[in-house]
């Protein structure tokens, strides 16, 4: 009798211990599990996970005439560009991805600062803002930039002192030129291939900050919060806006970092790219420079450092992605290409 009294405490204590064990293993696994899915930053729904750093690889060849202004591409092999030098500015094609160019005798020389939009290799148009020598002017070729015809002049609102910030166009037809009036946006829009230009109300910037456009009506913001002191870093942010009506802006989140939004390219709706660098104010405590990456339209961010040793220029300072894998970044001196959607970049230009 006592021993099988004995047996059923011993029973009972077995059983004990493994309903212990598995409480402890599930009670762990989930543990686990919230560590490897919690985001690094999040504000106001939109989240920030670390990715992995940037690799740049500054080996090359020497490539002369490699454009560094006004560069657009229409694929990942054919691109045009503007190059300049000794006071004189033409024209360059590749079809290559950037890797080679050769300069198009249809205009050989750009008195007055320019931007390029192509649809395709063959229908493009050269945008030549006012300068105190000649009048704004549109041209357009059909011929992969072989021939120029002028098409309109005297566009509105591009005076000499305003700042051109985006220039596209999305079809044959309907082309956008966004334009800084102060601290206001003017969106000057075709109908027409260029023929003729409707000037918007005076859209208010949220900010400071950069702008692209996927149509005519719908765009990305991204903007500079004001920025605390060094030792208040992490209370700095900068906001995401989104234009889906051709009229305003509406807040799409914010984002904690202490950088300055400096370039932006989206390649659709859910996929966009930022370019994040030390602003003036902090650049005392050393230089430092992000790309983020969306895949869903801004809602989750991706989070990528350069090396410290990549020092590009701040003038002219861009980054377009006609891939979600193949972009470029340029400034006034240099040509960067990658492949891989923004983790590794080559240098292209000596």
């Amino acid at each position: 009798m006592i021993a099988l009294m004995n047996n059923k405490k011993l029973m009972i204590l077995i059983v004990f211990v493994l309903c212990a064990g598995c409480f402890h293993e599930q009670t762990s696994t989930l543990s686990t599990a919230t560590q490897s899915t919690k985001p690094d930053k999040q504000i106001s729904g939109v989240s920030v996970i670390p990715g992995e750093n940037i690799q740049v690889h500054d080996e090359n060849v020497h490539k002369p005439n490699v454009p560094t202004k006004a560069i657009t591409f229409v694929n990942e092999l054919q691109g045009y560009g503007i190059t300049s030098g000794k006071g004189k500015a033409s024209l360059m094609q590749t079809g290559d991805g950037g890797t080679t160019w050769k300069p198009l005798r249809g205009i050989d020389a750009l008195a007055a600062p320019s931007m390029l939009s192509f649809l395709d290799s063959q229908t493009g148009w050269l945008l030549r803002n006012e300068s105190k020598d000649q009048e704004s002017e549109l041209s357009l070729t059909a011929d992969g930039g072989q021939t120029w015809e002028v098409i309109a002049q005297d566009l509105p609102v591009l005076e000499a002192e305003k700042e051109i910030m985006f220039f596209r166009f999305f079809d044959r037809q309907n082309g956008l030129i966004a334009v800084r009036n102060g601290k206001d946006l003017v969106l000057l829009r075709t109908q027409d291939g260029g023929i003729t230009w409707l000037a918007s109300n005076r859209i208010p910037m949220p900010s400071e900050g950069v702008v692209t456009f996927l149509s005519s009506s719908e765009g990305w913001f991204v903007g500079s919060s004001s920025f605390p002191s060094p030792s208040e870093k992490n209370k700095a942010a900068v906001t995401l806006y989104r234009m889906t009506d051709g009229e305003s802006w509406e807040e799409a989140g914010k984002i904690s970092t202490s950088l300055a939004p400096k370039a932006l390219s989206f390649v659709d709706a859910a996929h966009g790219f930022v370019l994040l660098q030390t602003n003036q104010q902090n650049r005392a405590q050393g230089q430092e420079r992000q790309l983020l990456r969306t895949g869903d339209g801004g809602k989750t961010w991706s989070q990528h450092t350069f090396p410290a040793a990549f020092q590009p220029l701040d003038l002219n300072l861009q980054v377009s992605f006609v891939t979600t894998s193949s972009g470029w970044l340029w400034d006034a001196r240099n040509l960067w290409k990658t492949k891989d959607g923004g983790l590794n970049w080559q240098l292209l230009t000596p």
